[in-house]
């Protein structure tokens, strides 16, 4: 119930209390009368269903984060990167500016700052990528989006910010005999098994990474691709989709030494307490390879010994090449996509122009129809058959 009470100036302050019973003031005035008017008016606004207590959003961004980060559900891996993210660039800018002002321009301003700002030197600038800066953009947006929806703030700031577009990766395609000359740089016989795997299955670095031994039949010349890892744990791939068969080659495990018995891999396993059989590509001292680290000491290296240092190949570029090479010899782009798992054939038409058109192709789709037999024409003339 509103109320009023005398100050020492001899003004008086209406009085009200919050739904959660927070004692509120409604301002001072000369007469009592309107101190109570103005109480009885803000009382009944906050009993207005949807009311949202405008104090709220002098939520600093920094104590929100502190109450919003334990929440969420999110993958180790992607927690480490983020919690990274939000440390050097987030938290510097935003830690100490209340929600409620939070402006979409300034969110706009400090996006696109990411992407201008020379980390070089003038003689030689260094800028970040834009899909770097939508990464560090997106935990921001998803803080803002969960003070939404627990009702701190009315609208999400930092949704549709504008970025210049993420250039798009050019895929290599590497020819049998540049592969050649780059696999016969590499003398280790595990790393040239590991190059050998992924140009010959194209698996995924993950899938390769996180392969166990008992997911290999040497016998029947078949890998079931069923688990993936981050480096952290092993974990089904892919999501919500089947495991699936590739096969194998002899070429394609020749420099494979399966360890026998091959050791645990050491990694929690999401869907079972125990490894069944180790990892078919540990690393040297044991554990999970790590792609950055076998570019750094042994893809890079090779490709530049074998001069082909030009061509930009990655180590994901050897699937694109494994999908190419089965293109070139005429299997159906239905079946590529089954052997990438990838859930669309969309993604598989990049290899479509490898797809080999032959005379004999053409010849048997546009061969003649067959009519059936009819009667002669006037004048003569028959119908051609």
């Amino acid at each position: 119930m509103a109320w009023t009470e005398k100050l020492p100036s001899g003004r008086y302050r209406g009085l009200y209390y919050l739904p959660s019973g927070e004692r509120r003031s409604a301002g001072t005035f000369a007469h009592k009368k309107a101190a109570k008017d103005a109480a009885i008016e803000a009382e009944a606004k906050v009993k207005r269903p949807g009311w949202r207590d405008p104090r709220v959003g002098l939520t600093t961004w920094g104590e929100w984060h502190d109450i919003w980060w334990p929440s969420r559900a999110i993958e180790p891996q992607t927690s480490a990167s983020e919690e990274s993210m939000i440390r050097n660039h987030v938290m510097p800018r935003w830690r100490d500016v209340p929600l409620a002002e939070i402006r979409r321009q300034d969110v706009q301003a400090w996006a696109v700052g990411l992407v201008t700002e020379n980390l070089g030197t003038d003689d030689e600038p260094k800028y970040r990528k834009p899909s770097t800066a939508r990464r560090v953009l997106g935990p921001f947006v998803s803080s803002l989006t969960a003070a939404v929806d627990a009702e701190v703030i009315v609208a999400n700031p930092a949704v549709r910010i504008k970025l210049p577009p993420n250039p798009e990766p050019t895929p290599v395609f590497l020819t049998r005999e540049q592969y050649a000359a780059i696999a016969d740089q590499v003398s280790n016989r595990a790393d040239r098994a590991v190059l050998d795997f992924l140009v010959g299955t194209g698996v995924r670095w993950g899938e390769l990474a996180g392969l166990h031994v008992h997911n290999l039949n040497l016998e029947r010349g078949v890998v079931t691709v069923v688990d993936v890892t981050d480096g952290i744990e092993i974990k089904p791939y892919p999501k919500g989709r089947r495991s699936r068969q590739v096969p194998l080659l002899q070429w394609v495990v020749d420099y494979l030494d399966v360890p026998d018995p091959p050791k645990p891999c050491g990694l929690p396993h999401r869907h079972s307490r125990r490894c069944l059989s180790g990892l078919a590509f540990p690393a040297a001292r044991g554990g999970v390879r790590d792609d950055r680290n076998f570019t750094q000491r042994v893809f890079a290296p090779a490709v530049k010994a074998a001069g082909l240092e030009d061509l930009g190949a990655s180590l994901h570029d050897l699937r694109h090449t494994y999908a190419s090479w089965l293109a070139q010899d005429g299997v159906p782009l239905g079946r590529i996509a089954e052997l990438l798992g990838h859930a669309s054939i969309t993604t598989t038409e990049i290899y479509a122009h490898f797809q080999p058109a032959t005379h004999d192709d053409v010849a048997h789709a546009l061969r003649p129809p067959q009519l059936a037999p009819t009667a002669p024409a006037a004048g003569g003339l028959r119908a051609v058959k």
